[in-house]
């Protein structure tokens, strides 16, 4: 069996568990803020890959897939350089929170849709 029938079904359910991305906007207990939830965000990628694979997985959506991680790879690895240069240069523990939860959770909603700009930039 090639790998393109062994690939389950994503289930766009999962995509409900980003609306615990909304509890980033209600302070913590002592009154801090609570960034750290902006990162269940991502989980919208589970209703962008349901869309994908509702028509069908082929060869063609593997092979995009793949190059759409290549490239978020790179994003990725320059979001972790880019969180390590914030703390070394003191920014504040709220502030590089903020921003590698949100940039995490775009990286993960982009995997989705640069994978289907790649597969119709194909057709």
């Amino acid at each position: 069996m090639d790998r393109a029938r062994t690939i389950r079904a994503v289930s766009p359910w999962f995509s409900l568990f980003s609306l615990f991305g909304l509890l980033g906007f209600l302070p913590k207990h002592d009154g801090s803020p609570n960034y750290f939830f902006f990162i269940f965000f991502g989980f919208l990628a589970f209703f962008f890959w349901h869309l994908l694979e509702k028509g069908g997985v082929d060869e063609r959506l593997l092979s995009n897939r793949r190059r759409a991680g290549m490239l978020l790879l790179t994003f990725f690895t320059l979001l972790s350089f880019l969180l390590l240069f914030l703390l070394d240069r003191g920014v504040g523990a709220d502030a590089v929170l903020l921003v590698g939860s949100l940039g995490y959770a775009l990286g993960m909603i982009l995997s989705p849709v640069l994978t289907l700009v790649l597969d119709r930039a194909v057709d």
